[in-house]
């Protein structure tokens, strides 16, 4: 957390100084004041340099494509996909301190797009079920849209998995 927190001040970000980041195993990655806060002060700012979104995609130089082809993508398939090419080259990405407080993509999820047949199963019959079909089958559209505008981009996609 003190490694994301530096490199949000160090990039414009403001945090109040009685505001830190806090992780632990229950609640994740959360805000923690360390002393009472009067109503109306501010609080935090996050500049439009440090908000991981298309726009950014759009005039990051390491990433070409999302500016040449951006047009080829949804808002959302480029948010995705411009996240995924952070995460597969994490190491050298200007994210890093902010990737490295995220769940990684390897620790699994445990929202119902990721549940197993049997789990999913539970869930027929509610409202949740017609929505988790409906979301499952855009984000899968969204991958297999963006997959293809980045073959046509002469992009190796192999690690831009389902």
């Amino acid at each position: 957390m003190e490694a994301f927190e530096n490199w949000f001040r160090s990039n414009g970000g403001y945090l109040h100084p009685a505001v830190h980041l806090a992780q632990d195993a229950e609640q994740g990655s959360y805000f923690q004041a360390t002393e009472v806060i009067e109503s109306g002060t501010h609080v935090l700012t996050v500049p439009h340099n440090l908000a991981m979104s298309n726009l950014n995609a759009q005039v990051d130089d390491d990433f070409p494509v999302f500016r040449t082809h951006a047009q080829s993508f949804t808002v959302e398939g480029l948010s995705f996909f411009y996240l995924m090419a952070q995460w597969l080259n994490k190491e050298q990405s200007f994210w890093k301190p902010y990737l490295d407080i995220l769940p990684s993509p390897e620790q699994g999820f445990e929202t119902p797009i990721f549940y197993d047949d049997e789990d999913r199963k539970w869930l027929e019959g509610t409202d949740l079920h017609p929505t988790l079909l409906g979301r499952e089958a855009a984000w899968k559209k969204y991958w297999e849209d963006g997959v293809q505008v980045l073959k046509s981009a002469g992009v190796d996609t192999t690690n831009y998995t389902w």
